[in-house]
């Protein structure tokens, strides 16, 4: 299937390829140690590429490794918590196997992390009136029993997703998707947590607005706004960074809009050995970003 950004996306995946560690894993950086979160990210770029199938083998094993006791992941095996990166953990296994054993120990890890959550009336009511958000909903949060975000949110959703456990958590998702709703800037888009502060309203940012926009587009599309689609563009455009390029595309794509300039800018940062930034995990979300788009993504 010849399609712009392949000859690209090849290249990248030889780079993954070259730079995957001894012990299976991906570090940030070419030697680097091992970590969740480049691992999976380089697993959902290369999980259908036969001629990857070895490199795929042994990150399949890493990842299974490093899973801790308790059924989450940490940055690395050596990581003596559980906490976002599980999402990671899940999707690099689901995207070969999402019933695997493995999977259903992460999903039931995230659906139990204890998170903050206010319900006393009274102080419901005074953050409702200072900070302009629903301090009921709960989203998921960086570590365990702290408050919510909008990324460690989105990722845990496309998570739950790819695990292919929607219907069995639907109501759980459906307060995430509410946090994710209510936690929406003035104007559209998404910051990193609440929309307003200080007195202020925040602006939207790139990389939590295109992570808002996939886990919505798959699991509540009525909820996106146009004004959230013109907020990425303009965001993803401003910041110019491979992240923001690579994530805005995958979003886009997803809800089927066309950004040809989007694609060009992001393959002209490509290094001439297929890199982005020499981050595997800049490059494993590039690739994708250029060769078909999120996985789990609907089509049309």
């Amino acid at each position: 299937m010849g399609m712009p950004g392949e000859p690209s996306a090849r290249n990248a995946r030889a780079f993954l390829t070259r730079s995957q560690n001894p012990d299976g894993g991906w570090g940030y950086r070419p030697g680097s140690p091992s970590a969740t979160e480049p691992t999976g990210a380089a697993l959902v770029a290369l999980g259908p590429d036969p001629e990857a199938a070895p490199a795929v083998e042994r990150a399949r094993r890493w990842l299974e490794a490093a899973q801790r006791p308790d059924g989450g992941w940490g940055l690395s095996r050596e990581d003596p918590e559980s906490h976002w990166m599980t999402a990671w953990g899940i999707l690099g296994l689901a995207r070969l196997n999402p019933h695997a054993p493995e999977v259903a120990r992460g999903v039931r890890w995230l659906i139990e992390l204890p998170v903050i959550r206010i319900e006393a009336a009274e102080l419901t009511a005074e953050v409702s009136r200072t900070l302009r958000i629903d301090p009921r909903l709960r989203g998921w949060p960086w570590r365990p029993g702290e408050a919510s975000w909008v990324e460690p949110t989105a990722l845990a959703l496309l998570a739950l997703d790819a695990a292919s456990v929607v219907e069995t958590h639907r109501d759980r998702i459906a307060e995430a998707v509410g946090y994710l709703v209510d936690r929406r800037c003035v104007g559209g888009g998404w910051n990193f947590g609440n929309p307003f502060m200080l007195g202020a309203n925040l602006p939207p940012r790139p990389h939590p607005t295109a992570w808002a926009l996939l886990a919505l587009r798959i699991l509540s599309p009525q909820a996106i706004r146009p004004e959230d689609v013109t907020a990425l563009r303009a965001e993803m455009h401003r910041d110019g960074g491979a992240m923001a390029l690579a994530l805005g595309q995958l979003a886009l794509t997803a809800m089927g809009i066309e950004e040809p300039e989007a694609r060009e800018r992001l393959q002209r940062q490509q290094a001439p050995d297929g890199s982005w930034e020499s981050s595997p995990y800049v490059t494993a979300l590039s690739a994708l970003a250029l060769n078909g788009g999120w996985p789990w993504a609907p089509r049309g």
